[in-house]
């Protein structure tokens, strides 16, 4: 029987897709997609109002070299690959090639939305400072999706490569910049042909390099099961995934956090929500995320009522995927022998997230002072706490008692 790899693939991706789509409507749910529209909705509020107060000397092209260049170079190839497979395709690494000729085309059309998402954000930001218009916007887009092939290609073949290590990812980011600049800061007539002899070049001279060597199993089934596993890590912040493998780390240097916590029984549990912060890398990966962004959004979008919604929007965002964090025992058996209340658990939880909830306000409150005064920075410190009182003491019980029906 002859070995199919196209068919294999298909039905691979079928799978990853039926999977992806599952646990994306626990993750796309009502109360976030409703969080998420107020804060586009303000986000786009202050960027049009930010975009006019622009002169020609902002450094509108570097800021756009930037995140476009984030947003191209970042290229993961969704091999889709199993462990076994290192055992039972190696044989048939030749057929596999159809394989993962599919798997870079699917893998460039999933990750193609990412920058023109950015490119369609930055271009009134680009027409206001440069004076081009909108009509760029085509010409631009057609470069940038044959520079994010080549990144997907040179990403595959340097997987290859004995000395698979970042020195290729930087040539990548470096080539991609330069091409971004060129074709965003002069005239296209010239800066295009260019920009395709550079990639068509760096092409010809990648395939001879990379010619007769074999496929390394072992590295590309690692890479897929790190890819997985962030996604995992993601999903696991709104329900339960099995297949999850946690990372957990010392972090000794944080000690001090927990230990005022009292040896008693009733704080068993309190302890043991502190502990799992600190040690657990989704979640500690989690709150200092949002934390740090909203921090900068409150730092770079100036308002008193930005200000308010901005902090209530990520306070609200780090209260609702924390929730999920108090089933994250459920499945170890040794919780069971411990001779305490349940109760205990679920109120040293909601004690535990009101910290981490209270300890974020402070932080948004202090920037609301330094930049709304004293009188208006109180005012948005004040309606920060309320806003944790009132989704502490009421709105995360109910979700907790939700939960355990």
């Amino acid at each position: 029987m002859k070995f199919d790899a196209v068919g294999l693939f298909k039905k691979r991706f079928g799978s990853y897709m039926e999977e992806v789509s599952r646990y994306m409507r626990y993750m796309l749910n009502d109360h976030l997609l409703f969080v998420l529209i107020i804060g586009v909705g303000a986000f786009v509020y202050s960027y049009s109002g930010w975009v006019k107060t622009l002169t020609p000397v902002f450094p509108a092209i570097p800021l756009m070299v930037i995140l476009l260049t984030a947003a191209i170079a970042v290229t993961t190839i969704n091999t889709l690959l199993k462990r076994p497979d290192a055992v039972y395709l190696i044989v048939q690494e030749k057929a596999m090639n159809q394989y993962f000729k599919k798997a870079n085309i699917a893998s460039f059309w999933m990750q193609i939305y990412i920058f023109i998402l950015v490119l369609a954000a930055c271009m009134p930001m680009y027409a206001a400072v440069t004076g081009f218009s909108f009509s760029r916007f085509f010409p631009l887009l057609l470069v940038m999706l044959l520079i994010k092939l080549w990144n997907v290609y040179f990403q595959w073949e340097t997987m290859k490569l004995e000395n698979t290590d970042t020195t290729w990812l930087f040539t990548r980011v470096i080539v991609s910049a330069a091409l971004l600049y060129l074709v965003l800061a002069f005239n296209l007539i010239w800066s295009i042909p260019v920009a395709l002899v550079v990639l068509l070049a760096s092409y010809v001279w990648m395939k001879r390099k990379t010619v007769g060597l074999t496929i390394k199993w072992e590295y590309l089934i690692d890479k897929e099961e790190a890819r997985m596993n962030r996604f995992y890590r993601l999903a696991n912040l709104f329900t339960d995934v099995p297949h999850l493998k946690g990372t957990v780390r010392r972090r000794a240097y944080l000690d001090f956090l927990y230990r005022p916590i009292p040896y008693a029984k009733e704080k068993s549990f309190a302890y043991l929500w502190s502990r799992t912060f600190v040690r657990t890398n989704e979640f500690m990966g989690l709150y200092v995320r949002l934390t740090v962004i909203a921090f900068l959004l409150l730092v770079f979008v100036q308002g008193f009522y930005l200000n308010i919604i901005f902090s209530l929007l990520f306070i609200y965002l780090t209260g609702f995927q924390f929730i999920p964090m108090l089933r994250h025992f459920d499945g170890q058996v040794m919780l069971k022998l411990y001779p305490i209340d349940d109760h205990f658990r679920r109120r040293s939880f909601i004690h535990f997230l009101r910290i981490l909830l209270v300890a974020q306000a402070l932080l948004f409150g202090i920037v609301g002072i330094a930049q709304n005064g004293s009188i208006g920075g109180v005012i948005i410190l004040g309606i920060n706490l309320a806003f944790v009182a009132v989704f502490t003491f009421v709105y995360v019980p109910y979700r907790v008692k939700k939960i355990y029906q």
